[in-house]
């Protein structure tokens, strides 16, 4: 595949939706909170993080770290929101880069080359990794479910990208078994300073199965190696806690242990009927290859390319199932040994199956490209008035305008996306990677025609900027230099986001100084949060915004 088209749809797809943007979630801007409480707070807030007074034990600090040093380097000139999204290009850049080199050094291998032909002229294994490795990155690249994901700040894309690095770890063990527990122990610690350390040993076990049942001379000192690397890194983060007062290292370990028992369960019939629904999209086209794979490959399944990824596979299974509530968080641990097990399906199926996939593909991306424009074209002008008037029941309110920088690069991606598709017509090209690019520059384009046509009506939908505001003057009404709000029924996520947006300051759950300001949350599709609050409270202000009809937000002032 050449250099330059893979490295151009590397750029496209992660700096498109990267910038120019409010946090579209509550998860995301829970994750700026935690990095303005490391930019403003002390040492404290660097290694028990939290949001708005709030201890958020459930991920790690390093991937807010991160975030946090880009704000500290970048925060004046790009804004503290825009600043912490560079993170998410380091994890993107580790991601791709992983996968692109475990994938080469699993598909080099003597087991894993095609049939040697009777007078020569197969590819030479050199040639024939390259061809796998980029095939696993523009395969990564199609995955339906992770292209949001990649463009927030969380814990997640980091989480990914030490996955893969893990797997990468595993592929190298194979050729040099010291350098591949080190770089694996890292990856594995890491990972746990991303998401904790219960997901980390769940990998750390799969990276000891394969070191002592797949990895030539994975003695008993490499695996020491690997575990120790391990430890070490995760050991940065309770190490450092040492250095914090002691009352606040029991209130953040309470914290870790009420989210641990609320979120570790037996499996649920709910739960696995949601993965059931959600796997298939979320994971296309990944699981069909990865199939075929496992199919193709059913009596060498001991093989390394395919036990290293399988095995990591399984490995995250428990922990999914387990979960509850289980959400996509989960879901995205599974797609890089997914890549590297659909790399090697992908070059094995069968012409006519083949075809078939890149018609599906071309007609899908197409067919969306076009609903694409022609709802853009209804919001902008009106016409036809059904296919507006179905645009305008989502952002009620909303003034549509044409911004033609943005335009003419939507239709740049559309012109490239309908050359490459005539170029797959017109030519019948031989290339194996052909399937994986048309998945990859497909979606790549489809995401490029969202960021760019339909960015202003998203953020309109989905912003809390004009609410966050409105509350912040009421409560400059009511208390003018006031910066003690109570939340009730709010979430730390929820709170995050109007202190982000309006700069309110919520005070801390049981901080014992009691505010005279209460903002609740009254969400309509749940009774959870119905009723006011118990007290002396009256109710100030209610507000909302007509793309939220089931959202209500009340201001209360103690004792009228």
């Amino acid at each position: 595949f050449p250099r330059w088209a893979l490295f151009a749809l590397l750029v496209i797809y992660i700096g498109a939706g990267l910038f120019c943007r409010d946090p579209w979630s509550g998860d995301v801007a829970l994750g700026l909170g935690i990095i303005a409480s490391m930019v403003e707070g002390g040492s404290t807030a660097w290694w028990l993080p939290s949001a708005v007074g709030e201890w958020i034990a459930e991920e790690g600090p390093l991937p807010f770290w991160v975030g946090a040093i880009f704000v500290h380097a970048l925060d004046e000139l790009l804004g503290d929101a825009q600043a912490a999204r560079l993170s998410c290009i380091v994890w993107f850049a580790l991601a791709t880069t992983a996968l692109w080199y475990a994938t080469y050094r699993l598909a080099r291998r003597t087991e894993a080359q095609p049939v040697t032909f009777a007078f020569g002229g197969e590819a030479q294994p050199r040639d024939y990794g390259r061809m796998l490795a980029d095939i696993s990155v523009l395969l990564f690249l199609g995955t339906l479910g992770i292209v949001i994901r990649l463009h927030e700040v969380n814990a997640e894309p980091a989480a990914m990208a030490f996955t893969a690095l893990a797997l990468y770890g595993l592929a190298l063990a194979l050729d040099s078994p010291r350098r591949g527990a080190l770089v694996a122990g890292i990856a594995i610690g890491a990972l746990a300073l991303s998401r904790g350390p219960w997901i980390a040993l769940w990998l750390l076990a799969a990276a000891l199965i394969a070191f002592r049942t797949i990895v030539p001379q994975g003695d008993r000192r490499n695996a020491l190696l690997l575990v120790a690397s391990a430890i070490a890194i995760a050991a940065i983060w309770p190490v450092g806690m040492l250095t914090t007062p002691l009352q606040a290292r029991e209130e953040f370990f309470d914290a870790w242990l009420v989210n641990a028992k609320r979120t570790l369960d037996w499996p649920q019939p709910a739960s696995l009927g949601w993965i059931a629904q959600n796997f298939v999209w979320y994971c296309w086209p990944l699981w069909p290859l990865a199939a075929w794979t496992l199919f193709s490959w059913r009596h060498a399944l001991r093989l390394p390319h395919i036990a290293v990824p399988l095995i990591v596979f399984i490995a995250f299974l428990p922990p999914m199932l387990v979960q509850s509530p289980v959400s996509d968080s989960s879901l995205i641990l599974l797609i890089p040994p997914m890549v590297l097990l659909a790399a090697f399906g992908a070059t094995s199926l069968r012409r006519s199956l083949d075809s078939l996939v890149d018609w599906l593909a071309i007609a899908t991306f197409s067919l969306f490209a076009l609903a694409a424009w022609m709802y853009f074209f209804a919001m902008t002008t009106g016409t036809p008035p059904k296919m507006a008037a179905s645009v305008f029941r989502l952002v009620p309110g909303f003034s549509a305008e044409i911004r033609p920088i943005a335009v003419a690069l939507a239709a740049a991606a559309s012109i490239g996306w309908l050359v490459f598709a005539v170029w797959r017509i017109a030519r019948r090209p031989p290339m194996l990677w052909r399937g994986a690019a048309l998945a990859a520059s497909g979606l790549t384009m489809l995401w490029l025609l969202v960021v760019t046509l339909f960015l202003p009506a998203v953020n309109y939908n989905r912003t809390y900027a004009p609410l966050a505001a409105e509350v912040r003057r009421q409560i400059d009404l009511l208390t003018p230099g006031s910066t003690c709000v109570e939340g009730y029924r709010m979430s730390a996520a929820v709170k995050s986001l109007f202190a982000y947006h309006g700069g309110v300051r919520f005070t801390p759950p049981d901080s014992g100084s009691p505010c005279d300001l209460m903002l609740h949350r009254d969400l309509r599709r749940t009774q959870l949060d119905d009723g006011p609050p118990t007290g002396a409270w009256v109710e100030h202000w209610q507000g909302g915004w007509a793309a939220r009809p089931d959202e209500v937000f009340r201001l209360y002032r103690r004792g009228g």
